[in-house]
This record gives C-alpha cells, sequence and structure tokens, in this order.
C-alpha cells in the first residue's frame, strides 16, 4: 500500500469514527429533551451509522410508532408538537462542527 493509500485508509478511519462521536451526541441530545410520560419514547432513541468509501451518514431516531406526533404535533387532534429531534441538531451545530473539525483534524 502506498503512502497517499494509507492516508486515505486514515481519513476514511477518522471520518468513520467521527460520525460516530456525532450519532451518540445527538441521540444522548434528543433523550435529553424528549417529553416523558412512560420513558418508552426516550428509551427507544438510538443511532446507526453507515459507511462508504466516499461518505459516512448517521440516522437517530426511534420506532415508536407515536414519535412523529410528538415531534411535529397533531393540528386536527389539537396535540402540539414537543420537538426533540430536530432540536438535538439544530441547537447543537456549533458542537457538531466543532466534533466534525475536531475529529478530522481540520484547523
Amino acid at each position: 500500500m502506498s503512502r497517499f493509500q494509507e492516508e486515505i485508509q486514515k481519513m476514511k478511519q477518522r471520518r468513520e469514527q467521527t460520525i460516530k462521536q456525532i450519532a451518540v451526541f445527538v441521540e444522548a441530545e434528543a433523550k435529553l429533551r424528549a417529553p416523558v410520560d412512560t420513558g418508552h419514547l426516550r428509551r427507544s432513541i438510538t443511532h446507526q451509522t453507515e459507511n462508504s468509501e466516499t461518505q459516512s451518514k448517521a440516522y437517530i431516531g426511534t420506532n415508536v410508532e407515536y414519535a412523529p406526533y410528538v415531534e411535529f404535533g397533531v393540528a386536527s387532534k389539537n396535540i402540539k408538537p414537543q420537538p426533540y429531534l430536530r432540536p438535538a441538531i439544530e441547537e447543537n451545530k456549533d458542537k457538531i462542527k466543532e466534533i466534525i473539525e475536531k475529529g478530522m483534524n481540520v484547523q
């Protein structure tokens, strides 16, 4: 393996580790913001990462069927939104950027 290929591999590993750190962070933030009645919604929030040669993705969410109604509300039933996932990202953009810069060694 050439030095160039080694460096590309190292960068890919940093990218994969960085996306995991972001996913764990956003999951924790969503759990802090999730409204609690029984705690089922909060406990169900999880993350998954997906990596390819050119990109890394993080999926944070829940498979609880009522989760979208909590996040977005239901106007026809007068259920007000109680967003927890979107604010976990939106209110932490600077921290997420910091994780990326540190993880990818960007100055």
